[in-house]
């Protein structure tokens, strides 16, 4: 079953929404997917909303990181949404909060 999540460009901003667990290979292809159609299409900041996101694992961080490191290689800048509950415990956790500002 494949699936994709939904982006959309505004404001100089590309927008990724995230659905469903992100803590396997499905997942983090859709994700990868999504970031490379804003990516090619001109986009150096996105956003990603982990807003219905319940689980994420040590494979969800590693694609997220992969897109982080890819967009600061060309001063681009990944940001999140505001996180809540085992999302933001994780980010925590990892000091990720630090890492990924918070796109209001």
């Amino acid at each position: 079953m494949d699936f994709e999540y939904q982006t959309e460009s505004s404001d100089g901003k590309g927008l990724i929404m995230i659905e469903g667990d992100l803590d396997n290979e499905q997942a983090g292809e859709a994700l990868r997917n999504a970031f490379n159609k804003l990516y090619n299409g001109g986009e150096r900041t996105i956003v990603l909303d982990l807003g219905a996101v319940e689980i994420i694992n040590s494979y969800g961080i590693g694609k997220i990181l992969m897109c982080y490191k890819r967009l600061k290689a060309e001063d681009g800048v990944l940001m999140v949404k505001p996180l809540s509950g085992f999302v933001k415990e994780t980010f925590e956790l990892l000091m990720l909060d630090s890492l990924f500002p918070v796109d209001s």
